[in-house]
């Protein structure tokens, strides 16, 4: 249930350092770490979805499915909303105590 956890760590903080290297303040470097890992949380969630909608309903043709079916969130299992969820809520939680701490 944690595997987008390590992910969107990895990804936060190797935004940060990179934004750091380029001498972006800490603080919005983190932040767009934050924004990066969840980006890429929200997108493989919506990924999985569409091979989901496929392989459900499309015979096996990516051509059958309608370009909106994966960003049906209310459709998603409960494991891919909790897992993003978990994934997002861990970088939100680093990209505040980095900034409460560089306050």
């Amino acid at each position: 249930m944690l595997a987008h956890v390590p992910i969107a760590l990895g990804i936060q903080l190797a935004c940060w350092a990179i934004g750091r290297a380029l001498g972006a303040p800490a603080k919005a470097s983190v932040w767009i770490g934050c924004f990066a890992a969840s980006a890429v949380c929200i997108m493989r969630e919506i990924t999985q979805r569409e091979y989901q909608w496929i392989q459900q309903f499309g015979g096996g043709h990516r051509a059958n499915m309608p370009g909106y079916a994966g960003l049906k969130v209310w459709e998603w299992n409960n494991h891919s909303i909790s897992e993003t969820v978990v994934a997002i809520t861990v970088a939100l939680v680093v990209a505040l105590v980095v900034t409460w701490r560089v306050s």
